[in-house]
């Protein structure tokens, strides 16, 4: 199969013939799942398996960094509040201990039904796959119900298995851990991980196992660090909203005894940031914390639409990248975010940041979520050797003449999806 297109974005682009990311009239080629060749086309080249997809730009497969495909049966039900229904309506004043309290509660009503959680991860597939994400990093609670329904599936999965332990749940380290760290659905798609919750709902002798369980199988680590206000009052003192939704609940109790250091610096001090370890959101950081994770080669996952809807302060990505932190972009769950759209999360920061370069825009949603998942040699950028995952998006007729601009400034969706060669079929 040989795709065609007005152009061809393979994010990287080529040192070994000098040729850029953007290809004016290319062509990717396509052997079994691999792609052998991507370049300009030649003029009035003919060949019975070009694909001709016209005024359209053929991109990378999009790489969801951090979502929740459990949860996609929740869509619409827990939206975060706006920030002008809070107590003092700021910006950065966060309902994320009462967004919690009503997802527990929602989660409840389904928390052991296997078929529903099974039809939510497939539904979660689906979605992501229609709209051009190929993989996702996706957290769940229950891996050995969501695993064995993605591990054939068309869509990559790296499969974070959610580890919960801290005072009342601390009993529960041991069964979870090994059901996170049970590799007997990877597959050629599916691959397994660990993921301690949060500092505030795992102990430290929780994080430690995780880390150690994820180092001693080569297992990716993801977390959710520094998410919200709130978290460093717990962190720092045991205090604040989110201590109290989990006495609330009967989690927090007298055994449990809070770190007395910042989320960022806990994690630097147990050893968390490292280049196998994914962070969730980091929506607040100190200078110092910029510093940390730099050192650390930790990689971040921020979720534009998902910060904005709980009126988070301005995210410091821009920052981080700068200093060289790999920064990628997830959607979280439908909970808290209107689609599984990576496309639509960079046309978001395309609106929202008028000074952002659209090639580092693009990296953001394919070759560094790639890279944080561990994926990078297989998938990312449209290079020789690398599986076929393949996106084509039509122009906006009348958008700009730009192809990336023209991409990112769009409310087009894919048309064809391709995972390693193969048509998904959904579009």
């Amino acid at each position: 199969m040989i795709l065609k297109a007005k152009y061809v974005i393979s994010v990287q682009g080529s040192r070994a013939t000098g040729q850029g990311p953007v290809i004016e009239n290319g062509l990717v080629e396509v052997r079994e799942s691999r792609i052998v060749d991507v370049r300009c086309a030649a003029r009035h080249e003919a060949h019975a398996s070009i694909v001709d997809c016209g005024a359209a730009v053929v991109l990378p497969g999009l790489v969801n960094a951090h979502t929740h495909l459990e949860l996609t049966h929740l869509a619409g039900k827990i939206e975060p509040r706006e920030i002008a229904s809070r107590p003092s309506g700021k910006a950065g004043d966060s309902d994320f201990a009462d967004w919690l309290r009503r997802l527990l509660a929602e989660m409840r009503k389904t928390r052991d039904d296997a078929e529903v959680i099974t039809a939510s991860v497939n539904e979660g597939a689906t979605l992501s796959l229609r709209c051009g994400v190929t993989a996702v990093g996706d957290i769940t609670r229950l891996p050995r119900v969501t695993r064995p329904a993605l591990c054939h599936g068309r869509l990559r999965v790296v499969s974070f298995g959610e580890v919960i332990a801290i005072g009342a749940l601390r009993a529960a380290l041991r069964p979870r851990l090994q059901a996170a760290t049970d590799t007997a659905h990877d597959s050629d798609r599916l691959s397994a991980a660990v993921s301690p919750h949060a500092p505030y709902t795992c102990d430290r002798r929780a994080l430690r196992a995780c880390q150690e369980a994820a180092a001693a199988a080569k297992m990716r680590l993801c977390t959710h660090l520094a998410e919200t206000v709130d978290e460093e009052a717990c962190t720092l003192e045991g205090s604040g909203p989110l201590a109290d939704f989990l006495r609330s609940v009967g989690v927090w109790n007298d055994s449990v005894k809070h770190p007395g250091l910042r989320p960022v610096e806990y994690a630097d001090q147990l050893g968390l940031l490292s280049p196998r370890t994914l962070l969730a959101h980091v929506n607040y950081v100190s200078d110092a914390d910029l510093e940390r994770l730099a050192r650390g080669r930790a990689h971040v996952a921020y979720c534009p639409r998902t910060h904005a809807a709980f009126g988070h302060i301005p995210h410091r990505f821009r920052e981080m990248r700068a200093a060289g932190i790999n920064v990628c972009v997830g959607t979280d769950s439908l909970a808290s975010n209107p689609s599984l759209s990576v496309l639509e999360e960079l046309r978001y920061l395309r609106q929202t940041f008028e000074d952002l370069d659209n090639r580092e825009q693009l990296e953001m949603g394919t070759l560094c979520g790639a890279r944080a998942l561990g994926l990078d040699d297989t998938i990312g950028s449209l290079e020789p050797g690398k599986q076929a995952d393949l996106v084509v998006v039509p122009l906006q007729p009348a958008g700009d003449p730009d192809p990336l601009e023209n991409l990112l400034r769009s409310d087009l969706a894919p048309t064809k999806v391709y995972v390693a060669g193969h048509g998904t079929g959904l579009l």
